[in-house]
């Protein structure tokens, strides 16, 4: 966008007398991330922990000239301009729909349950051949993120590509009055944020709502449209009434080759893909594109670089104590300047580095060049690799005192990574998709075994979103990230949730805690297990030791330095007979405290038996009793008043109609992972998927048997898959004596024979298309974790923990 202030002061009908003629250029919701402080327009949103009104002060300083305001404390002055409304999320929604109304060129507006990002990026890809393409930036699909998203939209941009995401009614007419498609692409409909409808008529009702002033609709046949849809639909499917009308379907080794027939005339594309999905996805890009009348050369070379690869951005753990950022499937400006505010984010004790190629269908010129220049500046990047033939020219503009590598292509950088030297740095890893950066990730990633776990940072924040909405406001939340947070990582998890500011964090070893601190973890945090630990250790890191004994009100006598303060969490044992004091120990305990006056209590807590069924709620309420009054006792006594804490996540839910359980602080565990909550009924997503791939495929006779002690066999002969995972991965032996199945290329498939230590073998036979290379999912948002516990007669948690080291963990945001 590009406005006067006093243009935008008119659309508000807002006077002001000064900067009436400063350009406004970008808009901003983080403080931390002005780039151009003159050139910004402020807004001002108001969160559930923050408020951008309080930034204002230090944003004058920096030179901020316009701000959105609803307090009305904010007058206008000489240094810069309020624009005072009633609801400031309201109003930049409302001028995002009048920016989009002034361009009159074709605008795709996608949604759906699922694929809405990959299509999107396929499609904007797609479209690059023939236009100047302006979309989301990654996943922006919510009501801020799209009204963010309208607002980059410039007189060079001829097409606008936008997603559109809700979780509940009465949203999607906000979205379309910003989006105002003219063409609509509806994806797929499925079970995702199911728990904001009462049934999947009524999302596909409130989804549809994005289209109703749309020209034309791209869907799949299998969706039914209601009549209430006035566009022209357009469906893709195997009957002859498609408007896109498949006639065939051939699969090969890695690719299919598809035919159909649109408007009298027969295409034939050739997809890198041979999964379901992944077809499904790509085809609805493809005819997309050609009712845009790009021509069908540009489409099938857009294809050709397609992978299926992650659309989103990851983080993995590189060689030589590096951490890597893989955000390597697309690059424009708008989504290296948030690559980057991801970086910032990263509590990483690291040198940053960024690898770059050059811009696709962007002029490489002075004003890119300075822009990257500051960013570079502002995230203070020390090194840079750049590859390509234009972004080299960016060399003169940086500081000496940045390292600068330059490469022609991605494949002379991999045989000169011995020159740029990488040690125990932040990298950042940015290209275009024609660069193939996805090399680098490979190669450089510390572990290269093909099993992997995925921890969707979205699901987990989703969780941890619905299980906050069952909190009083003033009640605090301790995340417990204990065990490497249950398998996910020892401390991604950590770093993500302190971006949600939580309160406390829990460990069970001090140790745990050490790493937290190293990696920069600023949040308080508890030890639970002090057992043997050196109390004087976790006073010089800053933890706070869990005490639940006498013998360790000793040692702390005969360990912490004298005059040194130790802030400490009483355990109290109400009735579980794990750690804690139990009721004959509270005198002595006070008598000791009271003795003590650099041993400050932040907390009391407890925990209860069996908070995740209703045949113990009898015993919680005595437990809870019992933690009322032993809390009050010594509270009474040593004169000021800790934290009390009681839930877990299964008591919060548990307990949602009695608020006073909740007392002063809440803990959430294996719930924000969306496991081993009854009934789910908060519509939590599971978090964690555990991915191996297909090894080796052979066909099998029905007197061949598989695996040790000829343990598996074909009753009437088949097709195996030998996957990349074993019981050295985790994946319990004997799982083969289970009804338990993996799921891969949409369809469920058993374990044949004894899970081996490196490998393990599925029936494949009635599994469609299957390639060696293919993933499959051994738990996930298909394959149930919760099931595949039960069959091992465990819980999940034990699952998760028990995920070798040797599988890398992938973060996904």
């Amino acid at each position: 966008m590009q406005y006067r202030i006093q243009d935008i002061a008119t659309f508000f009908s807002i006077e002001l007398d000064s900067h009436r003629d400063q350009i406004i250029d970008r808009i901003e919701i983080d403080s931390r991330h002005i780039l151009i402080p003159e050139r910004t327009f402020f807004v001002c949103l108001k969160g559930s922990h923050s408020d951008g009104h309080q930034y204002i002060p230090e944003l004058i300083q920096k030179g901020v000239k316009l701000f959105l305001v609803s307090d009305p404390s904010f007058q206008s002055t000489k240094e810069c301009c309020f624009i005072l409304v009633s609801d400031v999320l309201q109003a930049l929604q409302k001028f995002a729909a009048f920016h989009r109304s002034r361009f009159h060129i074709p605008i795709i507006g996608i949604t759906g349950s699922n694929g809405k990002t990959i299509v999107k990026e396929w499609l904007a890809t797609i479209l690059s051949n023939k236009f100047q393409v302006c979309k989301n930036p990654k996943s922006y699909n919510s009501q801020i993120g799209v009204s963010l998203a309208i607002l980059e939209l410039n007189e060079q941009h001829e097409i606008g590509i936008f997603e559109a995401g809700i979780s509940t009614i009465n949203e999607m007419s906000t979205l379309e009055k910003m989006i105002q498609p003219t063409i609509g692409v509806f994806t797929s409909l499925g079970d995702a944020h199911q728990s904001g409808f009462v049934s999947q008529e009524q999302k596909l009702e409130e989804k549809l709502r994005l289209f109703q002033n749309a020209k034309s609709i791209i869907i799949h046949d299998t969706l039914e449209l209601k009549n209430s849809i006035r566009g022209k639909i357009y469906s893709i499917g195997d009957v002859q009434e498609s408007s896109f009308h498949i006639v065939s379907k051939v699969y090969h080794k890695s690719n299919t080759k598809i035919q159909f027939v649109f408007a009298h005339k027969l295409y034939e594309f050739n997809f890198p893909f041979i999964d379901q999905i992944s077809i499904e996805n790509a085809l609805i890009a493809v005819c997309t594109a050609l009712l845009l009348e790009v021509e069908p050369n540009f489409i099938q070379t857009s294809l050709d670089g397609f992978h299926n690869l992650p659309m989103r951005l990851e983080v993995k753990e590189g060689l030589r104590q590096c951490t890597l950022i893989n955000d390597s499937y697309s690059l424009d400006v708008k989504s290296l300047e948030l690559a980057f505010r991801f970086l910032d984010q990263q509590n990483i004790i690291q040198s940053r580095c960024l690898v770059i190629s050059d811009f696709p269908a962007i002029e490489h010129d002075e004003n890119l060049f300075t822009l990257l220049k500051n960013l570079i500046t502002k995230y203070n990047i020390k090194k840079l690799v750049s590859i390509g033939s234009q972004i080299q020219k960016i060399q003169s503009y940086l500081s000496q005192e940045i390292t600068q590598f330059h490469f022609f292509t991605t494949e002379e950088f991999l045989s000169h990574l011995h020159l740029v030297k990488f040690q125990n740095e932040l990298i950042l890893i940015k290209g275009a998709r024609k660069f193939g950066l996805e090399k680098f990730v490979n190669e450089y990633s510390a572990s290269q075994h093909d099993a992997f776990l995925e921890i969707d940072t979205k699901a987990l924040e989703n969780n941890f979103v619905k299980l906050k909405s069952l909190l009083h406001s003033e009640t605090k939340i301790m995340a417990i990230v204990k065990a490497a947070a249950y398998g996910s990582g020892h401390y991604e998890i950590a770093q993500f949730l302190e971006k949600k500011q939580v309160d406390y964090f829990g460990v069970a070893y001090a140790d745990e805690g050490i790493l937290l601190r190293n990696k920069g973890i600023q949040t308080p945090i508890m030890v639970m297990n002090t057992g043997s630990c050196d109390f004087g250790l976790m006073s010089d890191h800053k933890l706070e030791p869990e005490l639940y004994s006498l013998h360790q009100c000793q040692r702390i006598d005969k360990e912490l330095p004298i005059g040194e303060t130790l802030y400490i969490h009483l355990k109290i044992d109400t009735g579980m007979h794990r750690l804690g004091f139990m009721p004959e120990d509270i005198d002595a305990l006070i008598a000791w405290l009271s003795k003590k006056k650099n041993i400050v209590v932040k907390s009391i807590f407890s925990h209860l038996a069996g908070s995740d069924n209703a045949r113990f709620d009898t015993f919680s309420e005595q437990q809870n009793k019992r933690f009322k009054d032993i809390s009050r006792q010594i509270i009474n006594e040593i004169g000021y008043s800790p934290m009390l804490h009681l839930l877990n996540s299964n008591g919060i839910l548990r307990f949602q109609k009695r608020k006073e359980f909740q007392y002063d602080m809440v803990r959430f565990g294996i719930g924000m992972y969306g496991i081993g909550m009854e009934n789910n009924i908060l519509g939590l997503e599971r978090v964690h998927s555990l991915n191996a791939k297909v090894l080796q495929i052979k066909s099998l006779q029905s007197t061949d048997t598989i695996s040790y002690n000829q343990s598996g066999k074909l009753e009437q002969g088949g097709t195996i898959a030998i996957l990349s995972i074993g019981y050295s991965d985790g994946i319990p032996r004997n799982l083969h004596l289970s009804k338990y199945k993996f799921f891969i290329n949409g369809k469920f498939v058993p374990l044949i024979g004894v899970v081996c230590m490196d490998f393990c073998m599925v029936d494949i036979s009635e599994a469609g298309q299957i390639e060696e290379g293919m993933e499959i999912e051994i738990f996930g948002k298909n394959a149930d974790l919760q099931e595949l516990s039960e069959c091992c007669h465990t819980i999940p948690y034990e699952i998760l923990t028990g995920i070798s080291s040797r599988v890398k963990r992938v973060f996904a945001y």
